[in-house]
């Protein structure tokens, strides 16, 4: 009967003995039936990097301990429960002591000297208990975040897809509506480029704020406002300020997802800088699901949220006043970039020079590498962009004849817009004297990033 009960009272799960006094282990001997010792932190480190997934189940009573030390415990994965033996006189009369192990991720500290067999016991089950619960919650948060990266990338190639059809569909849209139509023919176009911008807006606001560099780019409140439903401009529609134009449109779509919501755009002067003003007018009771979706952008953007107050309008239930502060910074306009494009096929010349006309630019077009190098001669240039691939001459032999003018003729930047997907390939155009390379397909995001390479803050300069 009574060796039954000294195996009852015996615990069978793993406790290490971090200590180098020997009679420790020996008192705590009977307490635990699977107690090992060693006499210091890195030695009790090894041993639980190769227990695997059994550290999970050890206590580790610390003796003599550092915050240091519980901490680097605590980062093992899975961790072990830490118990401090605190030396005799550190225990009551020093809490902040005790609550710095805490902090430092022990599950509890007891005095070594005074603790009894019952106590420690109790103790270290209940640490074991709760370093488990939380191992499985680390362990499941884990694995929420994997699975989180993997719907994220999921939602980016799919947005990316979107984007990739989009672009050229909007380019070509754009060259449509700059030739002769009948009236129902251009309303029927302006219909599609103002659908291609919403879809465009909702893109853009899918894309998680932060998950991209924040490429800074010349705008204007009315090209801002124009790619958004119910936004307007209260004043200076034309004046040229650079912003995150990317997190801007996602905020903007956000905005106005609510059907009936209407925005409204200013400009204001902050001290040597501006601030964009966003005025919103919405449901109230949509605000704080609105809230929580639009902090992302905030958070990117610097702005900061204000109250306007409610807002009652006959014949509508209780609407409520957004206003959002956003700091930006005025700027000339930027002069439009001279482009020539060089490209043998007639789709892609048109979609890339609506591309460039969208962002505010002047564009040439030549069909292959003797007429882009016949235009170069007689033209300066601040751009050109040479297709690879093209009949009578390619774009390596073209840039190479380029580069050997005289003079800043001779200098232009020039791009390679090339169906090459390896680093190879783009060796091979840097080889010829390219400054850079455009992948096909073209896609307006593309597109600005190599421009904002090439030339900071004149990337978009029209409406």
């Amino acid at each position: 009967m009574t060796q039954r009960t000294t195996e009852m009272a015996v615990n069978p799960e793993p406790v290490l003995l971090v200590s180098s006094q020997a009679a420790l282990a020996h008192r705590f001997a009977p307490v635990f039936g699977a107690l090992a010792r060693v006499e210091t932190v890195a030695a009790a480190l090894d041993r639980l990097r190769g227990g695997g997934a059994a550290s999970g189940e050890t206590v580790v009573l610390l003796d003599a301990p550092a915050a240091a030390a519980v901490e680097a415990l605590a980062r093992l994965d899975p961790a072990p429960a830490v118990v401090v033996l605190l030396p005799d006189g550190q225990n009551g009369a020093q809490g902040q002591d005790v609550a710095g192990f805490i902090a430092a991720g022990a599950q509890d500290a007891l005095p070594a000297g005074a603790v009894t067999a019952e106590c420690l016991r109790a103790a270290v089950s209940a640490a074991r208990r709760r370093q488990m619960r939380e191992n499985r919650l680390r362990l499941a948060l884990a694995e929420a975040e994997r699975a989180r990266g993997e719907a994220l990338s999921l939602l980016d190639a799919a947005v990316a897809a979107v984007a990739a059809a989009l672009d050229p569909m909007m380019a070509l849209t754009s060259a449509a509506l700059e030739s002769p139509l009948l009236p129902r023919q251009q309303d029927r176009l302006v219909a599609v480029q103002m659908a291609g911008a919403a879809l465009g807006a909702t893109c853009s606001a899918l894309r998680p704020a932060g998950r991209e560099a924040a490429v800074e780019e010349s705008l204007t409140l009315a090209a801002l406002a124009a790619g958004g439903r119910a936004v307007s401009v209260e004043n200076g529609a034309e004046e040229c300020f650079t912003g995150d134009a990317a997190a801007l449109r996602a905020l903007l779509s956000l905005l106005t997802a609510e059907a009936g919501a209407v925005v409204s755009l200013a400009l204001h002067p902050a001290g040597e800088g501006a601030e964009l003003s966003v005025r919103r007018r919405g449901d109230a009771r949509l605000r704080p699901l609105l809230l929580a979706a639009i902090q992302p952008a905030l958070r990117r953007l610097q702005g900061r949220l204000l109250s306007d107050g409610p807002v009652n309008e006959a014949g509508e239930g209780a609407r409520e006043g957004m206003v959002i502060r956003i700091p930006v910074r005025r700027m000339e306009r930027p002069a439009a970039l001279s482009v020539l494009l060089v490209e043998d096929n007639p789709i892609g010349r048109l979609v890339a020079a609506g591309f460039f006309k969208a962002l505010g630019h002047d564009v040439t077009t030549a069909e292959d590498g003797a007429q882009g190098l016949a235009a170069a001669t007689e033209t300066r240039f601040d751009l050109i962009v040479m297709d690879i691939q093209m009949p009578v001459m390619d774009g390596h032999e073209a840039t190479r004849a380029i580069r050997a003018l005289p003079g800043e003729a001779g200098r232009v930047p020039i791009v390679a817009l090339t169906a090459g997907t390896d680093g190879e390939d783009d060796a091979q155009c840097r080889a010829a004297g390219m400054d850079d390379c455009l992948h096909k397909p073209l896609t307006m995001d593309r597109l600005r990033a190599v421009l904002e390479r090439l030339f900071p803050g004149r990337v978009q300069v029209g409406g």
